[in-house]
């Protein structure tokens, strides 16, 4: 599933990069700005439905977690398309401007949703129970740390897959593996130095991860 959202962010930073050069070829040189808006255009139709799509699937396919700014961002997305259609079509700078900017505004959005699901001030409001099973007093301390920092992406049993997050369950990693993992952080997951958890803690965490594993 990680491809799917390193898809969405290389999309959107060339649908981007496309407007922006558009932006300036607008304001300096309307020629200029015809002959790329025509080498670019079956690309950009790509990109475009492409952006969409990736966006979409993270919602409704692997079950992103929602939010208001996440909404506002796909507002934001679903405006700055057409926005840029037009103003390309009838060479219209201002047009052309106010597309540009809801792309960036898209982007504000977006960080806001993943700054709020990292730090746990935007959480799922449904989630899949967690196996039961004896579990020892250093993976119950795992368990505990694991609900307070993993389960938003990660879910209660390892499988939600939320943000990038991998599946747990079918992980090849040991337990010194998945140490460094939290340690160093992988794709969308932030590290979690020494400053967050304690190298105890880390232990009982990954000793629970381990619990995870079919």
């Amino acid at each position: 599933m990680s491809h799917v959202f390193l898809t969405h962010r290389i999309v959107v930073s060339l649908f981007l990069l496309i407007y922006v050069i558009k932006l300036i070829l607008i304001f300096a040189n309307k020629d200029t700005f015809n002959k790329f808006g025509k080498i670019i255009k079956v690309p950009e139709m790509i990109i475009s439905f492409t952006f969409l799509a990736t966006g979409l699937a993270m919602i409704f396919v692997y079950d992103s977690i929602l939010s208001n700014a996440l909404w506002i961002k796909f507002g934001f997305v679903a405006i700055s398309i057409p926005l840029a259609v037009v103003a390309t079509k009838k060479q219209n700078k201002f047009l052309m401007l106010a597309g540009v900017l809801c792309v960036f505004m898209a982007y504000g959005f977006a960080e806001m949703h993943r700054a709020g699901v990292k730090k746990g001030t935007i959480r799922a409001t449904e989630e899949t129970a967690a196996p039961t099973r004896d579990l020892t007093e250093i993976e119950l301390k795992g368990q505990a740390i694991y609900e307070k920092n993993c389960t938003n992406c990660h879910g209660p049993s390892g499988d939600s897959q939320r943000s990038g997050a991998a599946r747990l369950s079918e992980t090849s990693l040991n337990q010194e593996g998945i140490e460094k993992v939290i340690r160093e952080g992988k794709g969308f997951m932030p590290k979690y130095d020494k400053n967050l958890i304690s190298q105890e803690d880390l232990q009982a965490l990954s000793n629970y991860v381990l619990t995870l594993k079919k």
